[in-house]
């Protein structure tokens, strides 16, 4: 079909993620290496598997500090 817009396969993020408000975030380099160790494990970007541990910490968090 012509002029038909093919999905991005380079797009990972979820639905709904706020694409254009990036979050920077500082890391020691052994964190940095763990980080890229576990991206390369998981078939990751860097920023998806930051995300997933940032979500699996906001959860922990959430669950110990809910009133």
């Amino acid at each position: 079909m012509q002029g038909a817009k093919k999905p991005n396969a380079s797009h990972r993020a979820p639905n709904g993620v706020l694409t254009a408000k990036p979050i920077a975030l500082r890391l020691l380099s052994e964190e940095r290496s763990a980080l890229e160790q576990a991206a390369v494990d998981e078939g990751r970007s860097l920023a998806s598997q930051a995300r997933i541990f940032f979500l699996q910490g906001l959860s922990d968090y959430q669950r110990n500090h809910s009133a």
